[in-house]
């Protein structure tokens, strides 16, 4: 997924207060991604597969395989951008995400994904390189979520990284969502760290200041920062999802929000193309884009 990307390049030798490197962060919804095999493979037998065999794996009438070309772009990015940390929605469970990396990803990464809290099998996990912190320690958070909520505690010497991955309620339903937003929103932001916190995900609404959907009220009121605005992103540039209904729409769905501690150093969106249609947005890995952030926490 090189091509069009709207951020801000990360600024050259730049380094945490203790001499480490800033962390790189990044935000996916997968639309989804199921990657579900019928048994073992080894890379060699895997990467043999045809993607007609390999859709024919999952039988499931609902919940597809997602497309191995597909696959591949989202690994491409992962793999090219070089993320300490990514948090992804919309992952068929764990047994996907297992398969993802080690399928495409070389192993490079620690797995976490807790398969509560979704009655569509869909779910947040998260993808941390191995070896970059000298801690991990992920747990789901219990509440009345429409999906799980992930918190993962990083560690690099005596610095501590709380971060949340959240996919909140769809616009679906005949109130468009908003009564579940709302207990959401307000159990989030009860459970938010107010210092050394990062919250990044789908949240399926607008939080850009001035612009925000009321549901969203007690997270703008918080002590964090959206990284395009802490970056001063031009607002038109911040889209991360698309879709075509009767007219085309672009909109920033999805979001990392950093407490106030937090200096966000670069980030933005990462795009291949920007579709004029569903017919070119459906040969895309999602219907949403990258989000990035490096970051360096202050003391």
């Amino acid at each position: 997924m090189s091509g069009l990307e709207y951020f801000v390049p990360e600024p050259d030798n730049i380094k945490n207060h203790d001499g480490s490197r800033p962390i790189k962060t990044a935000t996916f919804n997968a639309e989804n991604f199921y990657m579900l095999l019928d048994k073992d493979y080894s890379s060699e037998e895997f990467g043999l597969l045809s993607n007609e065999d390999y859709l024919g794996m999952n039988k499931s009438i609902y919940n597809r395989n997602k497309d191995l070309d597909k696959i591949g772009a989202i690994a491409r990015t992962i793999l090219d951008e070089d993320f300490d940390f990514v948090g992804l929605c919309e992952v068929g469970g764990l047994e996907t995400l297992v398969n993802f990396n080690r399928y495409y990803l070389d192993g490079r990464y620690e797995c976490h994904l807790h398969q509560e809290n979704s009655n569509r099998g869909i779910f947040v996990g998260a993808l941390v390189k191995v070896g970059r912190f000298s801690s991990v320690q992920a747990r789901n958070m219990a509440g009345a979520f429409s999906r799980n909520l992930l918190k993962v505690t990083l560690r690099q010497g005596r610095t501590e990284l709380i971060v949340f991955v959240v996919h909140l309620k769809s616009q679906y339903g005949d109130d468009l969502g908003i009564e579940q937003r709302i207990r959401e929103v307000r159990q989030l932001a009860r459970l938010l760290s107010r210092r050394r916190c990062m919250v990044m995900g789908d949240f399926n609404g607008i939080l850009i200041k001035g612009e925000h959907q009321f549901e969203f009220g007690p997270l703008m009121e918080l002590p964090f920062r959206d990284v395009q605005e802490a970056l001063e992103v031009p607002i038109p540039q911040r889209f991360t999802h698309f879709y075509f209904g009767t007219r085309p729409n672009f909109s920033q769905l999805d979001y990392i929000l950093c407490s106030d501690d937090i200096e966000v150093l670069a980030g933005g969106v990462i795009a291949d193309i920007i579709p004029v249609n569903y017919e070119q947005r459906s040969r895309l890995p999602s219907d949403h884009l990258f989000l990035k952030a490096s970051i360096r926490i202050n003391p």
